[in-house]
């Protein structure tokens, strides 16, 4: 039996249990048929062409969602971690294939959530079981809007723009520090380019007085870069 004293912080700062009350928690995730499953680092969670019931949320650690192009380089669409979302879409829409894999990146754990609960007609009478589908339906406004970016940023031919795009993203980058959630080869994989191309317009934009780092803290030292 779930353990809900376990996850409770986590189901507090999840999206989708907003406006949810703790004395409800209970019955939501029995309604979910909610499951508690830890990855190990780099195991595989979802596989590209699995049957995509595999849904719900980090409960901790972060995966990866990647897909891999005609020439089998890996694209990495997006990092997620704990009181995030996951295959939700894909459940919801139906889809028999997965065409994005899953991996964890670090420990992980999740809760495993059958979504489609949400459309049984018991759930329309329950009022908790609507506010997890409003919460969803927002979810899935934010990854669209996501999603928008990304096809922005990969349909740009300069670097630098790409760049220029993926820094201005961040809520911290007019206070002119960002924290990149990448390492240099991740980051080379979301923009969709050559790694040893990145590092090199990273070292003519540090040369130029654009920008400035220290690991995985990006200092924005023009302002006007990011607005040009």
């Amino acid at each position: 039996m779930l353990q809900i004293n376990a996850i409770h912080h986590s189901l507090q700062q999840c999206r989708l249990f907003t406006g949810i009350p703790e004395s409800a928690y209970t019955e939501v995730l029995h309604t979910l048929q909610a499951k508690r499953h830890a990855y190990p680092k780099n195991e595989a969670i979802l596989n590209i062409g699995d049957h995509s019931h595999r849904a719900g949320i980090i409960i901790s650690g972060t995966v990866e969602i990647s897909f891999y192009d005609e020439s089998g380089n890996c694209v990495n669409m997006r990092h997620i971690s704990a009181g995030e979302i996951f295959g939700a879409a894909l459940v919801c829409a139906g889809v028999k294939g997965s065409p994005m894999q899953l991996r964890a990146i670090s420990d992980c754990e999740l809760l495993f959530l059958d979504f489609e609960a949400l459309m049984e007609p018991a759930a329309s009478v329950s009022p908790h079981c609507m506010q997890i589908a409003l919460n969803l339906m927002q979810d899935f406004a934010r990854r669209s809007l996501f999603l928008n970016q990304k096809i922005r940023i990969m349909g740009q031919k300069k670097l630098r723009d790409k760049l220029k795009i993926y820094f201005a993203s961040f809520p911290g980058s007019e206070s002119g520090s960002i924290h990149l959630p990448f390492s240099r080869t991740e980051l080379a994989e979301y923009l969709y380019a050559d790694r040893s191309a990145l590092s090199r317009e990273l070292s003519r934009m540090r040369e130029e007085g654009l920008i400035d780092w220290t690991g995985r803290e990006i200092h924005i030292l023009d302002k006007n870069f990011l607005q040009s």
